[in-house]
């Protein structure tokens, strides 16, 4: 019987081309980093180890000014866009983003943690934006601000940021 033969080149067939598509992952390398401006984005998905306990979901980013110094001020967005590097392209790599920073508390829930957590996602050959913004009075606190790519338990990049307070406004101006 000549199918054994012909089953087996199959099976090594299909072996060699799983093999093939095995992701490499080299490195994810700090693209652009400061404030951005949030263009686009799809809504917030739960993110339990977030102190509000959702993320918002950025899809598109604009940077507006490469710099560690953030201003602590209510709708500003900060953090890094990021490259995968490995191959093969477009194959989706599952990473968590992890933002350590000063002691914030949810007044509505009461949770109060040092770390926001949540999961996303790269493409191997693409790039993406990962960051922070300060939609609540309450986020905005000054400190140390780190922002981490972690793929499995691995820190791939991380970027610190200084956010500063600002000013109050002088009312006899």
């Amino acid at each position: 019987m000549r199918v054994k033969p012909l089953v087996a080149i199959i099976i090594a067939v299909a072996l060699m081309s799983c093999h093939s598509q095995r992701a490499t992952l080299e490195s994810v390398q700090i693209v652009e980093f400061g404030r951005f401006q949030k263009n686009m984005s799809e809504g917030s998905r739960l993110a339990p180890d977030a102190v509000a306990g959702k993320s918002s979901v950025v899809v598109a980013a604009t940077l507006l000014e490469s710099t560690t110094d953030i201003p602590a001020t209510a709708g500003t967005s900060f953090g890094v866009r990021v490259k995968f590097v490995g191959a093969p392209a477009g194959l989706v790599v599952p990473c968590t983003a992890k933002c350590l920073h000063p002691k914030l508390t949810d007044p509505a829930s009461g949770r109060s943690s040092k770390v926001e957590q949540w999961e996303n996602f790269g493409t191997l050959g693409g790039d993406g934006y990962i960051g922070y913004s300060f939609d609540n009075e309450w986020e905005v606190v000054p400190g140390q601000w780190t922002i981490q790519i972690l793929v499995g338990s691995k820190v791939m990049a991380e970027k610190t940021f200084n956010v500063f307070a600002t000013p109050a406004p002088n009312p006899s101006t």
